[in-house]
């Protein structure tokens, strides 16, 4: 699929091999290190001359910390700081000393703080995600959904899932920032020490930059449903009812919806790219963060929960990984009911009328604007694994799953015995083993009925992954080229995205400097804009196939 997204400037190209920093920001580091190169030349003739050097030495400290915070722009303030003290010795100097050895030495020796700055400042560059493309702009609204504790989802631990709404609008978009502000800090620091290898993972500033990151879109804009297009206008103008001139009219249209679920030390902001064009293009998405502390971190109304590592450290150590994946397919069902339980409250609010205060408080309302008839679950990694048992706990809420690189050995017992059911594997070259520990023997040949093979499916892989046949690809390739994954007849497919890893279903790999993210194996060969559009682009293909194979099934049915 050749994707239509922009790929970024020449410069861009050169300097950051196609990672679009943000310009502004960029300007205005490279003018304050200008500004501080000129008061390190200014030379000490008289008091007016000295007067100079210190407001624009002020000055200069001032533009840094004043739009970036001591630690956002590290590159820029961590340097200047030797600087400043550098400087400020030179006026124990006499007029006469001025051209003396510590008075050369203070000279070339700022200068190159200076230059290893600017040096820094091009390695570490403040970037943004890809442009958000689509016939809308994208309304988001921040929301701690209330949930029923009733049924398969009695044993969530919290009365409310934190989820973010991303929906079509057609107000002017602004500038709002990539992380919560609150908790954006906490965050960078997180993701730091999960991703790092040490020593790194101690300094949890070398991600603040991202602090400075926005997305375009307007907070609690109005929602906008568009109408039905009507491709036979023309031709009905003139049809009347024994000349009564009745025309017809366009059917109001409701918006799919979408339920992402996220990654592994991941949130609902890490994969904006992907939700927010899903939206710009007329999809409701509720991106939830889930609260089984597999999040780099997420806000609840009373507290912070943050990443737990233990499972994690479990995993590497022989003797207890198998209790690792254990422990995995455990959080696989607490996510799925995550997402069932905030499936329920957004259908009882929009269909029946239940309120939910808090975003009555916005002045915001999806009564009846929302097709649940119409409505996928979509997730990557772990969220890929959670989208799939989602699907299999309650397939008839859901027209199709869509999986990407999805960790399908964390899938508890009963999904993985339905999803590599026996009967599906007769007159294959491969038999299904059941995974990590096996399948236990109990109910071995009871299938639920029906199942996640009863919706069209999307299995899209990384080059990365398929190549080493993580996420079972191997299986899953195999019962869709004999015509044994998802509904009969049904577009389901599963493809795998050239030259890309894994992390790039998600904004960090477009977030991180490319010389870093490729030596330590998380990005690719390609530009990770490339990637980004190419998954979303595939993506959007099968939804629309999904669509029009409803739509076929449907006027066959009339």
């Amino acid at each position: 699929i050749q994707s239509k997204h922009p790929r970024g400037g020449v410069r861009e190209k050169m300097l950051w091999g196609g990672l679009k920093p943000i310009r502004r920001r960029f300007i205005l580091d490279v003018l304050t290190l200008a500004l501080l190169t000129y008061t390190i030349r200014i030379p000490f003739i008289d008091r007016s001359t000295k007067r100079t050097h210190k407001q624009l030495l002020l000055l200069a400290g001032a533009i840094t910390l004043s739009t970036a915070g001591f630690t956002k722009r590290w590159t820029v303030s961590f340097p200047m700081i030797p600087i400043i003290f550098l400087q400020c010795y030179r006026y124990n100097l006499t007029a006469a000393s001025t051209n003396s050895w510590p008075a050369i030495i203070i000279e070339y020796t700022s200068l190159l703080l200076v230059a290893k700055s600017l040096f820094l400042t091009i390695l570490f560059p403040a970037v943004k995600i890809n442009d958000i493309e689509g016939k809308y702009n994208v309304g988001i609204i921040d929301l701690q959904l209330p949930v029923s504790k009733i049924g398969n989802i009695s044993s969530l631990k919290h009365d409310h899932v934190t989820v973010k709404l991303l929906y079509p609008t057609l107000e002017k978009s602004e500038r709002v920032p990539y992380f919560d502000p609150d908790i954006s800090q906490r965050i960078c620091k997180a993701l730091m020490e999960v991703g790092a290898p040490p020593p790194l993972n101690k300094l949890g500033f070398m991600l603040d930059q991202w602090r400075l990151s926005t997305v375009w879109g307007k907070i609690n804009a109005v929602p906008h449903v568009p109408e039905a297009d009507d491709d036979d206008d023309d031709d009905n103008d003139d049809d009347d009812d024994g000349g009564g001139g009745n025309k017809k009219v366009k059917d109001k249209v409701q918006l799919p919806v979408a339920i992402y679920s996220h990654g592994l030390t991941g949130n609902a902001e890490v994969y904006s790219y992907q939700t927010m064009n899903l939206a710009a293009n007329g999809t409701f998405v509720m991106s939830i963060t889930h609260s089984d502390a597999s999040a780099i971190g997420v806000k609840k109304r009373d507290s912070f929960i943050e990443y737990d590592p233990r499972i994690a450290n479990l995993s590497k150590k022989q003797d207890t990984f198998v209790q690792s994946v254990t422990e995995r397919r455990k959080q696989v069902e607490y996510r799925s009911k995550d997402i069932l339980a905030a499936v329920d409250a957004l259908t009882a609010y929009a269909l029946k009328g239940r309120e939910i205060p808090e975003l009555e408080k916005t002045g915001v309302s999806f009564v009846d604007m929302l097709d649940f008839e119409n409505m996928f679950v979509i997730g990557h990694s772990f969220g890929g694994a959670t989208a799939i048992n989602a699907s299999n706990m309650k397939p008839e809420l859901f027209t199709c799953c869509i999986a990407h690189d999805p960790a399908v050995d964390w899938l508890p017992d009963e999904c993985r015995r339905t999803l590599f059911s026996k009967d599906r594997f007769i007159g294959s070259d491969l038999t299904y083993k059941g995974g990590t520990r096996g399948l236990p023997d109990t109910n071995a040949d009871v299938i639920k009925v029906p199942n996640i093979h009863n919706l069209d499916l999307y299995f899209l892989y990384s080059h990365e992954w398929a190549s080493k046949n993580w996420g079972h690809y191997a299986y899953i390739r195999d019962l869709f080229k004999r015509g044994q994954l998802g509904r009969k007849n049904g577009p389901s497919d599963v493809t795998f995205v050239y030259h890309a890893n894994h992390s790039e279903f998600s904004d960090s790999c477009m977030k991180l400097p490319l010389w870093l993210a490729r030596a330590v194996g998380v990005t690719g060969k390609r530009n990770p804009h490339e990637t980004a559009a190419e998954i979303f682009d595939r993506t959007s293909v099968f939804l629309k196939e999904v669509k029009d194979k409803q739509l076929f099934l449907k006027n066959k049915k009339d």
